[in-house]
């Protein structure tokens, strides 16, 4: 495991769980899923085919979901001065 996800996984054991733990979680899912979903998803299509339809499909899903996003309004939560884990 990586030092980032120990340090990580050390705050949210003793951090109040509130809105900046549930976002740092989820945070940490997305970028580790997207580390691994990108190449595994390229080398996959590459394997079958080539790199440039491989690519295009990852482009493509990267635009159909930030179309998604867009779409459904998910906006960044404001910053709140309560700190839920004092």
């Amino acid at each position: 495991m990586s030092p980032a996800m120990n340090a990580l996984r050390h705050s949210v054991t003793i951090s109040a769980i509130g809105p900046t733990t549930q976002t740092m979680g989820s945070a940490e899912v997305g970028r580790e899923l997207g580390d691994a979903g990108g190449p595994l998803l390229v080398g996959a299509i590459a394997a079958a085919v080539t790199l440039t339809p491989a690519l295009l499909a990852l482009g493509g899903l990267l635009t159909a979901t930030a179309g998604l996003i867009a779409a459904t309004g998910r906006r960044i939560p404001e910053p709140t001065t309560e700190n839920p884990a004092a």
